[in-house]
């Protein structure tokens, strides 16, 4: 039985992954004058993600355990969150007057904001779930194919 290792180096790298792709993804759309969209952010989720997963395989040459995978789940979860509320106000503090335009359409649309946040909030555990999960596995298969056709050359 594997027991449990420290996984709080990962998710710094899957928080620096997200942060850095977010910052890269904002300076492009603002410099294309681009509208960004959930795709965009899925794809970071994703990216930092699998970024976390890459280096827990190299670390560990093997798949999280099941409570590994949980834990890296919802922690990514909740920097994700900090993330983006790090981006909020980033915005606030460059643009004083999207405070005024935020509490205008919370307070118009409260019931759909929560319902979509709820929404967003499951689909961004799904994605994470299937990132350490589904995805990972894929990219230790490949690791072990590659691995194993480094030794028989």
């Amino acid at each position: 039985m594997t027991r449990m290792t420290p996984l709080k180096k990962y998710l710094f790298i899957f928080g620096g992954a997200n942060l850095g792709l977010m910052v890269i993804a904002a300076v492009v759309f603002a410099l294309l004058d681009l509208e960004g969209n959930a795709g965009v952010n899925m794809g970071i989720l994703i990216a930092s993600a699998m970024a976390a997963g890459h280096y827990f395989l190299k670390d560990h040459q093997r798949l999280p355990t099941a409570a590994e995978k949980r834990w890296l789940v919802f922690m990514s979860f909740l920097v994700s969150v900090l993330v983006s509320l790090l981006f909020v106000l980033a915005v606030v503090a460059m643009q004083p007057e999207s405070v005024a335009v935020m509490r205008i359409m919370l307070q118009e649309n409260a019931v759909v904001f929560l319902v979509v946040m709820l929404v967003v909030s499951l689909v961004y555990l799904l994605v994470l779930w299937l990132g350490y999960g589904f995805m990972l596995d894929r990219q230790f298969k490949a690791m072990q194919k590659k691995a194993a056709s480094d030794r028989s050359s």
